[in-house]
């Protein structure tokens, strides 16, 4: 099937079925990458010897080289159109994993990491905007609270398969599982897609591309070890913050901008925008801390404790069901703000479950803050995408893709940046290493519970200002 075609045309019927399934699965195997070592941070700095916020590194270094590649997302794109890009996903997916397959040290696995990263920054932003474009008019809200409830199952999928693995296999063969689904999923690929956007040759801006990754590394670096070592992490974080706003008034002033920024000239995509950051980060709390909790804590397997983390990501998968439906019939009020006040609710009484030490009480009620998220979150997404013109859809769609990862990247080094810093404070002063642990997770908790409070205040604004521009 060529792909060279320079004008294109939307399919129909069971052609448009079979690609919109496809991309979906492409989107699984994107949150199979990105989720890949959350469970495995313990195991990893144990058998490395190392701690934990340096074991960090292979979910930190993901996220920086997911949204470096996200901003090249929109002009990658228009350039080479949608099935030469998903293709070139699926082989790094495939080199990546094999090299952390045939790794002999930590950095390797590091480097296998980056490269798989490549992967999700390409595929996420790519599979959004042409769910948005290949959908039945009066559909697109549906069909992305449906492809984030496949990313979410896809989410809940993958700690009981990663712990499997990780139990039994050990870390290697962790990387087997990847590989095997991008060798098929890229000769599906080669035969379903094909082109469905006008070929534009547009020039990727390389300053932009540099600066993006500099700025977002430093920035992220610092604030991992911010608990280790604080005066040169707050020079590291400064120089990187600087670089960030060069390459943002780089964007506003280059003629072939790397990440177009008009989409943030409406209200309500900048203000949803910022809520999606605030959700993402109440995500990834649940999806990377609760697990240390549970093997740190609790003494849990990776198997076990994956298993038990698939019940909080199930709710929010189930819940963004009932997001896309609701939506649908009734609006976006009062569902933002009910989804994050329950997200608020849920992780108040998760600080009640650690402080009785009962580990049900602790799954309960972060299932109950992670089905908030599941309520707000697609909602928010589907109406940011809509409030912006077609012509701007696929940069809303690789900011929207951006912002996540920088949500996720800050929520990372935070989080696993004060647990680890915690944890070297109270071993070296004779506590245990569950009691370091305890700790750790108890003060991130408490900042979890502040950043989505503000995020429950936003969704009250955000929502009269949804509700004004439809009137």
């Amino acid at each position: 099937m060529s792909d060279s075609a320079t004008t294109p045309h939307l399919p129909t019927g069971s052609t448009r079925t079979i690609m919109i399934v496809v991309l979906l699965v492409c989107n699984v195997l994107a949150c199979f990458l990105e989720m890949l070592m959350n469970i495995a941070l313990d195991h990893i700095a144990t058998q490395y010897d190392i701690r934990l916020s340096l074991a960090n590194w292979v979910v930190l270094g993901f996220a920086i080289v997911n949204a470096t590649a996200i901003t090249t997302a929109a002009s990658l794109l228009r350039r080479f159109g949608i099935r030469k890009i998903m293709l070139t996903g699926c082989l790094f997916a495939l080199a990546g994993s094999l090299l952390g397959f045939f790794a002999t040290s930590f950095p390797l696995i590091v480097v296998a990491r980056l490269i798989q990263a490549v992967t999700t920054g390409l595929f996420f932003p790519v599979v959004n905007e042409a769910l948005f474009t290949l959908s039945p008019k009066g559909k697109a809200g549906i069909l992305l609270s449906a492809n984030s409830a496949v990313c979410g199952f896809a989410f809940a999928l993958t700690p009981p398969v990663a712990g499997l693995v990780l139990t039994y296999g050990g870390l290697k063969a962790l990387f087997l599982v990847p590989a095997a689904c991008a060798l098929v999923l890229g000769i599906v690929c080669y035969f379903t897609l094909h082109n469905i956007y006008a070929r534009v040759k547009r020039k990727i801006d390389v300053p932009s591309l540099v600066l993006s990754f500099v700025g977002l590394g430093a920035f992220m670096c610092g604030l991992n070890e911010v608990a280790h070592d604080p005066l040169p992490s707050i020079v590291l974080m400064l120089f990187g913050a600087v670089m960030i706003a060069v390459f943002v008034r780089r964007q506003l002033r280059t003629p072939t901008p790397l990440l177009d920024l008009r989409p943030f000239k409406y209200q309500v995509f900048s203000l949803g925008e910022t809520l999606i950051m605030i959700a993402y980060m109440g995500s990834l709390f649940v999806s990377l801390v609760v697990p240390l909790y549970l093997e740190g804590v609790q003494g849990e397997t990776p198997f076990i404790a994956g298993c038990l983390l698939s019940i909080p990501i199930c709710t929010y998968a189930a819940l963004c069901i009932v997001s896309g439906k609701v939506l649908s019939k009734r609006g976006i009020w009062p569902l933002v703000s009910c989804g994050f006040g329950l997200a608020v609710l849920g992780f108040i009484l998760v600080y009640g479950g650690v402080s009785l030490g009962n580990i049900v009480l602790v799954l309960v009620f972060t299932a109950l803050a992670y089905g908030g998220i599941g309520l707000a979150y697609p909602s928010v997404k589907s109406v940011d995408f809509e409030a912006v013109p077609q012509a701007l859809s696929s940069h809303a769609s690789s900011i929207h893709s951006t912002l996540v990862q920088i949500a996720g990247s800050i929520g990372t080094a935070l989080f696993v940046g004060i647990m680890s810093g915690q944890m070297e404070h109270l071993t070296a002063a004779g506590a245990t290493r569950a009691a370091a642990y305890a700790s750790g997770f108890e003060i991130t908790l408490g900042i979890i519970i502040g950043i989505i409070a503000v995020g429950f205040v936003l969704s009250f604004w955000y929502s009269r200002i949804v509700r004004k521009k439809k009137h």
